[in-house]
C-alpha cells in the first residue's frame, strides 16, 4: 500500500464554512510535522493521519526537510484536495531548521480566517 492511500478521509461535516484543521506528529525522531488545512469536501481521519505518519518514517529519515514537506503537500493535495494547506517540517539536528510550504485552490481566499490564524 502506498503511503498516500493511508490518508483516509471522511466527509466534511459542513463544507459551507471555512475552518482550520491543525495536526501534529513526529514521523521520525527529531522531525516534527505540522499540517494545517482548510477542508473542502473531505477531512482527514485521525487514524489515517497516524498511519500516514508511520509510513513517512523512512522518507523522513532519508529525505531533507524540503523534500519531505513537498512530498506531504503532494499527498494531501491528492487525497484531501483542501481549499488551503500548509505543511511545516522542523528538525533540530544537525542545526535547527524549519521548512514551510503552502498551496491553495485557485481563486480561494479568506482573509478574515487568515487574520485570526496563529502562525506556528
Amino acid at each position: 500500500m502506498h503511503r498516500r492511500e493511508l490518508l483516509t478521509t471522511a466527509a466534511n461535516p459542513d463544507a459551507r464554512h471555512d475552518y482550520l484543521v491543525e495536526l501534529h506528529g513526529e514521523p521520525a525522531p527529531g522531525t516534527r510535522l505540522t499540517l494545517r488545512y482548510v477542508p473542502d469536501r473531505a477531512v482527514a481521519t485521525p487514524d489515517g493521519v497516524a498511519a500516514y505518519l508511520g509510513a513517512l518514517s523512512d522518507t523522513a529519515a532519508a529525505a531533507g526537510p524540503e523534500a519531505l514537506a513537498i512530498a506531504v503537500l503532494d499527498d494531501l493535495n491528492n487525497e484531501l484536495i483542501p481549499r488551503w494547506v500548509e505543511v511545516t517540517v522542523e528538525r533540530t539536528l544537525p542545526v535547527p531548521q524549519r521548512v514551510v510550504i503552502e498551496d491553495r485552490q485557485p481563486g480561494w481566499d479568506n482573509p478574515h480566517l487568515f487574520a485570526r490564524m496563529r502562525r506556528v
